[in-house]
């Protein structure tokens, strides 16, 4: 949210969580769930040029979900599918942005689904919720399970860790056989707080805030904790994440990796939060653990 917004409606959000703390906590946390300042698409940009051609030999169609419908943009290998990997992009993206990870994985034999999640680039939607993202990717994957893979950058790679551990109890567990995360968040209940401190919710109104997303997700804020997910998992999971990431902190991918021997960390250092998309050696890195070379 913009600084300037946040400084006009703090003082509001302040007296309006005193007076009626449980609808202020629940609008708090319908404002959290609406994506906006999307990472704009600049076709003066080489590497969206790039990613728009590589878009332009794909077959694009919608899929039925609880948002409407999700776009689905769907790469074919030359040869048999030897498995279908989906691409998941982060909040206030779209899976245009996932574009070079579709080459690597294609030439290796695989079926490549880039997903625009609810809310984001040509899907519908106004909001984005764990349940929502859970429920758009298991339609996409209906048909195409067990999956080869998921690569999920930022919030992506937190869903998608969600979704195979089956972490909102209204979805059965996703089957998958590797996942790959780029520069994702662990857990997400201090991101709520850092979000419900910025907007000047009481504590109670915080509580509401929390209580919310009990209401939506039928568990506790605090359980939503990639860590935890990946300790029960079990499946491999390849972490790539720059230890420069500003949004993400790296010792996010440091937690996880403590889940078990089979998670791994790939450093990208230099890269930050969403330079590393673009990096050829990560969309390697990604591609050649999917296909365990």
């Amino acid at each position: 949210m913009p600084y300037a917004a946040v400084k006009v409606i703090r003082p509001l959000v302040r007296v309006s969580s005193r007076l009626s703390p449980r609808i202020t906590g629940k609008l708090a946390f319908r404002l959290f769930c609406t994506p906006v300042g999307h990472a704009p698409v600049r076709a003066d940009n080489p590497r969206i040029r790039a990613a728009q051609e590589v878009f332009a030999k794909a077959r694009v169609g919608n899929v039925t979900s609880g948002c409407g419908y999700v776009r689905v943009a769907r790469f074919e290998p030359e040869q048999g599918a030897r498995g279908t990997v989906i691409l998941l992009h982060g909040w206030g993206g779209q899976g245009l942005f996932m574009a070079g990870f579709v080459e690597p994985l294609r030439s290796r034999g695989y079926r490549v689904l880039a997903v625009d999640l609810p809310g984001h680039g040509g899907s519908s939607g106004r909001q984005l919720t764990f349940p929502l993202a859970i429920e758009a990717l298991s339609a996409v994957a209906r048909g195409e399970v067990p999956l080869a893979g998921i690569v999920g950058h930022s919030f992506g790679g937190a869903v998608a860790v969600a979704a195979a551990a089956g972490g909102v109890p209204a979805f059965a567990a996703l089957p998958v056989r590797k996942i790959v995360t780029v520069a994702a968040p662990n857990a997400m209940q201090p991101y709520g707080k850092a979000f419900a401190d910025m907007l000047g919710l009481t504590e109670r109104g915080h509580a509401a805030f929390e209580g919310e997303v009990r209401n939506v997700a039928g568990r506790p804020m605090e359980s939503f904790a990639s860590d935890a997910y990946l300790a029960d998992l079990r499946v491999p999971t390849l972490l790539i994440h720059a230890p420069d990431d500003r949004e993400i902190p790296y010792s996010d991918a440091q937690a996880m990796l403590a889940a078990g021997p089979h998670v791994s960390l790939r450093p990208a250092p230099g890269l930050g939060h969403r330079r590393i998309l673009f990096d050829s050696g990560v969309q390697a890195a990604a591609a050649e653990f999917i296909a365990g070379e």
